[in-house]
């Protein structure tokens, strides 16, 4: 298997200098201080190439700033050509009424996004951009005049030492040969000893011209050093105040940025809260109602003429005038059941009435109708989803809210002006936000002291109710809590469960028949209303 590469540092990476410190060991020789000038030195100016790599990769990273400030100016001035353009575009010229408004405002909300984004771009540009490539500048000017000036005397030390370190191996070299031959004279003779003696003699000669290199070499190392070590103190202490300004400067760029970014945030959702405002004055009924009284051509028919024979006459009879008829047709719906509506979100209006087939069922409790509603997700009109807390109900229902009542409509009629009035009248007192069910409540949005259980004979009158009614069946309910009867007439049903209505007497408790017919008690009808929803 190969050996893996080593990874390649840049040139302003510092992971290149990063080495493996004992715990125990102090750098700092018990100095406090943490200042550049005190805190770069070690051996070999280790601290040197580490300032200088810190102030590349400094500048390195204000650069990318700058580059990051131009893209988000030119996606921003992108976004608020598209969104221009979109305002443009042809959007409900045909319409009339609220909805005609809505789209207007929908159209001009759009446009004025449209400047908010092309202002952050210039905000960016102008306030971001410019000051940071401004800083930058600062940087490559700090690097020209200080820093390779700096870098230039440090490879010029660093020959130095390089001379200062050669020499001296060659002066050292001199002297061990010079010992290792005087010591050999000592037990030589003859012409052993003048080899050794003619040796030493050349080394001592070439000694003579090492040493004075050597020292040569250390008198000008001993003359670089202290203006070095100026200079780096120098060096030092410009790059800390050009650090601690970088970094105040990026805390402040930053926050200037997210603020900006904020601020466009804020500037679309008023858009949008206009868009709903506008959207909170249109009514369908209301704009089909206008879009009648504008355009309406009256409800008379023409009939055709009647076509009367001659008969042979000599002088034919003219043709009557054309008859006209009145009409006053039922409305027929057929609209489903649950509107298109994003997920989650519902509406009274449609919870409240349903038109199917010319037939209408409208409720006389308008809590059961609010209960229903906050046991659905319900989204108001800030778009925020919220589902009320799923507490256990008490046993005894209170009785349910009394105001508006609304009156049933016979099944297989048509809608009177009563029954037309109902979808208002629950339009007018319709919820912006789900109810509340706080600990201790008998369900959503109701009182919390519940009611003693009901007199036995209520529940034999709603019984009598029914039997007179023939158990029509009005409507069909889902249980929403567990119930466990208290008295004879009434029965017990679970989470889940569907219930047939047959009566919805005013006091809030209901007849009506489970429809698990293993469970189904016969002379059980009583339920109470607040514990289900419509179904």
């Amino acid at each position: 298997m190969a050996a893996r590469a080593a990874p390649q540092h840049s040139a302003t990476s510092l992971a290149r200098y990063a080495v493996a410190r004992q715990p125990d060991v102090d750098l700092f020789n018990g100095s406090t201080s943490r200042d550049y000038c005190n805190s770069f030195w070690g051996l070999s100016d280790a601290g040197a190439n580490i300032m200088f790599a810190r102030m590349r990769g400094a500048s390195k990273t204000t650069d990318e700033l700058r580059n990051f400030w131009n893209e988000r100016c030119l996606i921003e001035e992108e976004y608020a050509a598209k969104l221009a353009k979109l305002a443009k575009a042809p959007i409900g010229g045909d319409e009339i009424g609220e909805l005609r408004n809505c789209l207007d405002t929908l159209r001009i909300e759009t446009e004025k996004q449209a400047e908010s984004h092309l202002h952050l771009a210039q905000q960016v540009r102008d306030d971001l951009e410019g000051p940071t490539a401004q800083f930058h500048q600062k940087q490559i000017n700090h690097r020209r005049t200080v820093q390779a000036p700096l870098e230039r005397k440090f490879k010029e030390k660093q020959v130095q030492e390089s001379y200062v370190k050669k020499s001296r191996e060659k002066y050292e070299g001199d002297c061990m040969r010079i010992n290792s031959y005087t010591q050999q004279a000592t037990y030589m003779q003859g012409t052993d000893l003048a080899k050794v003696q003619q040796k030493l003699q050349r080394t001592k000669q070439t000694m003579q011209g090492n040493e004075r290199d050597f020292a040569k070499f250390t008198k000008e190392l001993l003359e670089l050093q202290p203006i070095w070590e100026r200079e780096f103190k120098d060096f030092c202490d410009s790059c800390q105040d050009m650090e601690e300004e970088r970094l105040d400067f990026m805390k402040d760029i930053l926050w200037a940025y997210a603020n900006a970014v904020s601020t466009i945030c804020v500037a679309d959702d008023q858009s949008c809260e206009r868009v709903r405002t506008a959207l909170d004055q249109l009514e369908p009924e209301k704009d089909v109602e206008n879009f009648v009284n504008e355009y309406g051509t009256g409800n008379a028919i023409t009939q055709p003429p009647e076509f009367v024979p001659t008969n042979g006459l000599s002088e034919p009879q003219m043709p009557p005038s054309p008859l006209l008829k009145t009409v006053q047709f039922p409305r027929v719906s057929n609209r489903p059941q649950q509107p298109f509506l994003l997920d989650g979100q519902t509406s009274i209006e449609h919870a409240n009435a349903h038109h199917v087939n010319g037939d209408v069922h409208s409720y006389n409790d308008v809590a059961s109708v609010i209960d229903s509603v906050a046991n659905m997700s319900y989204t108001s009109s800030r778009g925020q989803q919220s589902s009320p807390p799923q507490t256990s109900p008490p046993n005894h229902p209170p009785p349910p809210i009394p105001e508006p009542q609304v009156s049933l409509a016979p099944v297989n009629t048509s809608v009177n002006s009563t029954s037309r009035s109902a979808s208002p009248a629950i339009r007018n007192n319709r919820v912006s936000q789900p109810l509340p069910m706080t600990p201790g409540t008998n369900g959503p949005g109701r009182s919390q002291t519940p009611p003693p259980p009901l007199p036995t004979q209520t529940s034999s009158s709603n019984a009598s109710t029914n039997q007179n009614s023939g158990n029509r069946i009005l409507f069909y309910v889902k249980a929403l809590y567990d119930y466990t009867a208290t008295i004879q007439e009434e029965f017990d049903f679970q989470a889940g469960d569907v219930i047939a209505v047959t009566a919805t007497p005013d006091d809030g408790w209901w007849s009506g028949e489970l429809l698990d017919e293993a469970r189904r008690e016969e002379g059980r009808h009583v339920f109470p209303s607040n514990f289900v929803c419509l179904f």
